[in-house]
């Protein structure tokens, strides 16, 4: 009986290591979205500075806010593994994304609001992109 158990339990956790464990692009696509929103809030963020429309201690708070958003994707991806080709590429391209966002935060913190949105554009479309906005 006990040498049954052990094999149920085996052939229980073979079960798990094989199926499921792996993300699909579909699993990525969530947290391309929350990059993405991540991304677009912090974009909204510089528009407002730049137009004197808040101040820059509200717009530093809302930046560094989505910087760590933006931080726990990263986190979250870099823990994830893929089942796939298409899943890694996904994975990849939201990783490199969400970095170049982080970037142009950073660059807006340091004061050139323009630069910023300039490096945050191509990085917000690669986002649309994999969460499938586009």
């Amino acid at each position: 009986m006990k040498r049954m158990r052990r094999s149920a339990v085996g052939l229980v956790v073979l079960g798990a290591l094989l199926s499921g464990c792996a993300a699909s692009a579909a699993d990525i696509q969530p947290m391309a979205a929350d990059a993405l929103s991540a991304a677009r809030s912090a974009d909204l963020g510089i528009d407002l500075h730049e137009a004197g429309r808040t101040f820059p201690t509200t717009a530093d708070v809302v930046l560094e806010d989505m910087a760590g958003q933006l931080g726990d994707v990263i986190a979250q991806l870099e823990e994830t593994q893929t089942a796939d080709d298409a899943a890694e590429r996904d994975r990849t391209r939201t990783l490199s994304a969400a970095r170049d966002a982080i970037d142009a935060i950073h660059t807006a913190l340091r004061g050139d609001d323009a630069a910023a949105q300039r490096a945050l554009t191509p990085a917000i479309e690669v986002l649309q992109d994999v969460a499938g906005e586009r």
